[in-house]
């Protein structure tokens, strides 16, 4: 027996199985290499096949196999545009390979296909600066280990999928620039790890739901031009961790809440276009870390705060169009970072310093009661 050769029935079907490809031009598990879990292959040649791309040669998808190449390369990222279509796999498994991400920019025209959502192991999905269209299905809810889906600058239409709420793992949220419509719904409220909503331009409507005061973890919201209605909710003031708040361009009513004083590490605020009610201004007296404040059109009623010079971060100040009383404190025109100052279109008196930082280069101070002239700068 020593000096004898033979093969088991095992050891044949192990051979066998190594040498088969499958459907779509896929392989198998084999027993020797790791490779994409069948499911997952077919579903992401069914979504490839159906918008008209496919992986750039040589990069991914080497030899039919979705997770190869940099798919595989811990070192590649979904945000590297040269790679663009891509995927990115985790192979941790011993036996096969997940599709953890797919990044396709700039690329598609038409809908989203119903495989998409069988990519059941997605946690970045960016789909940004295509031209989708149709609407966003419910089987998004099916990608429960989504931590980054980005959807923005497309022509994504109907109302946003409550199902969305299923996305408890998700940290950023991007739907900007697109063609939704309806109210933001309450289910969002589910998303207690998200850090990050972007929501500009995006169609949606209605007042901002209760259920947004479980979202304490957020540190940039971008909600500007969405016809966001009623009162601002007092409860944003909770969002203690956001460095990032713009609400321009919607049709809040009433007043900034005073709770935004708890906002103090904020480094960008911009609040415009509030209708009945009056606004003070002593909720930014400690957002000293503010670079960005513009709070045009408020209805505000109050006098510039005194320690405003001790913004040392600030670049830019808009305050027009409200009913700001009082006199320029002259240490806002000392401030070395400030580059541009608009405080247009208000009720301030007395006389303008004379003593101005020659880094302010934009400034308009029309319609006020103010008595002096700027000063020039030298050439």
């Amino acid at each position: 027996m020593g000096g004898s050769s033979f093969s088991s029935p095992l050891m044949q079907a192990s051979s066998i199985a190594t040498a088969v490809t499958v459907f779509f031009g896929f392989f198998l598990d084999g027993a020797e290499s790791l490779t994409t879990h069948p499911s997952e292959a077919r579903a992401i040649n069914s979504v490839f096949k159906k918008w008209g791309i496919s992986a750039k040669p040589n990069i991914w998808n080497i030899s039919g196999e979705p997770c190869s190449g940099e798919a595989i390369n811990n070192a590649a990222s979904l945000l590297d545009r040269k790679y663009n279509p891509f995927i990115k796999c985790d192979c941790s498994n011993d036996e096969t390979c997940h599709i953890t991400g797919l990044m396709v920019n700039e690329l598609v025209v038409g809908e989203i296909p119903e495989e998409l959502w069988n990519l059941t192991y997605l946690s970045h999905l960016n789909l940004n600066y295509n031209h989708l269209t149709g609407s966003l299905s419910p089987a998004v809810g099916n990608l429960t280990r989504m931590k980054y889906l980005v959807l923005g600058f497309n022509a994504l239409s109907g109302e946003l999928p409550k199902e969305l709420g299923n996305l408890t793992e998700l940290l950023s949220l991007g739907l900007g620039k697109t063609n939704f419509s309806g109210s933001i719904p309450s289910e969002l409220g589910n998303l207690v790890k998200l850090k990050k909503l972007h929501i500009d331009s995006s169609g949606l409507s209605g007042q901002i739901p209760p259920t947004f005061a479980n979202l304490i973890n957020l540190e940039r919201v971008w909600a500007s031009d969405v016809e966001l209605t009623g009162k601002i909710p007092d409860f944003i003031g909770n969002w203690s961790k956001l460095t990032l708040l713009k609400l321009q361009g919607n049709s809040f009513e009433g007043k900034i809440p005073s709770s935004f004083s708890n906002l103090k590490s904020l480094t960008d605020l911009r609040i415009s276009e509030i209708s009945d009610g009056s606004s003070l201004l002593a909720f930014i007296r400690n957002m000293k870390f503010l670079i960005v404040l513009v709070l045009r059109n408020n209805n505000i009623s109050d006098s510039i705060p005194s320690n405003i010079g001790e913004f040392q971060k600030l670049t830019r100040l808009d305050l027009s169009f409200n009913s700001i009383t009082g006199q320029i404190p002259e240490s806002l025109f000392n401030l070395s970072s400030l580059s541009s100052l608009f405080l247009g279109n208000n009720k301030l008196s007395r006389p303008i310093p004379t003593q101005i930082s020659q880094s302010l280069l934009n400034i308009d101070l029309s319609y006020n009661n103010l008595s002096g002239r700027l000063p020039s700068w030298p050439n």
